[in-house]
């Protein structure tokens, strides 16, 4: 077990928490870890992208001049790819960039994107993350507390309207709940907060 310091607010520790070493503790693999999140960079391609070959472009299909006798090179269709508004000549395809992506590699990058925040010191446990009311200014405040500075994310439970609205208008800064939450989402951000009750939701389901 790997003893972390809970946080309020105002960054005083209100008390420790116990959490398992093979979820927050584990060693990092980075060819497991590259393989996994290039695949969750794959995953979100759409792969819509298409070009018209010679069957697709319209237009008469008859030779533009006769064969002999004008000087020119011969043509048979102006849908040729070197000719004005022809075809493409090996253009893009709509195709699926689709990686297969294992519960159990989503259970190890899990792990290990975690881990490897904790190694960076780019973690912190919150005891809870409630704001009374809309206000920018809290949150804002909550990240000059903690000195975060570049893209920041919070993970809970259960996120309350008032946190979600208060922290969407700070730039590089956004808040999910652990359902949404992916192993790129985590290692992509330079700064992590978890609630107490995020952290011991990740450590149940991945232990």
């Amino acid at each position: 077990m790997v003893a972390f310091d809970v946080y309020d607010k105002e960054k005083n520790i209100k008390e420790k928490i116990e959490l398992a070493d093979s979820v927050f503790s584990t060693p990092v693999s980075e060819s497991f870890l590259h393989q996994v999140l290039v695949g969750y960079q794959a995953n979100q391609r759409q792969g819509t992208v298409g070009t018209k070959n010679r069957n697709m472009v319209h237009g008469t299909n008859r030779k533009p001049f006769r064969q002999k006798g004008t000087g020119r090179a011969r043509q048979g269709t102006m849908h040729a790819a070197h000719h004005r508004h022809g075809a493409r000549q090996f253009g893009p395809q709509p195709r699926s960039y689709r990686q297969a992506i294992t519960k159990t590699m989503k259970r190890k990058a899990f792990c290990q994107t975690l881990s490897l925040k904790i190694e960076r010191e780019n973690f912190f446990i919150l005891a809870d993350l409630k704001f009374d009311d809309i206000k920018t200014k809290q949150a804002a405040l909550l990240l000059k507390t903690f000195d975060a500075q570049g893209k920041t994310l919070f993970v809970d439970v259960d996120p309350e309207k008032n946190v979600f609205c208060s922290v969407r208008n700070i730039q590089k800064t956004d808040l999910k709940s652990v359902n949404e939450c992916s192993p790129l989402d985590i290692f992509e951000c330079d700064n992590l907060f978890l609630t107490k009750a995020a952290a011991e939701y990740f450590q149940q389901q991945y232990t």
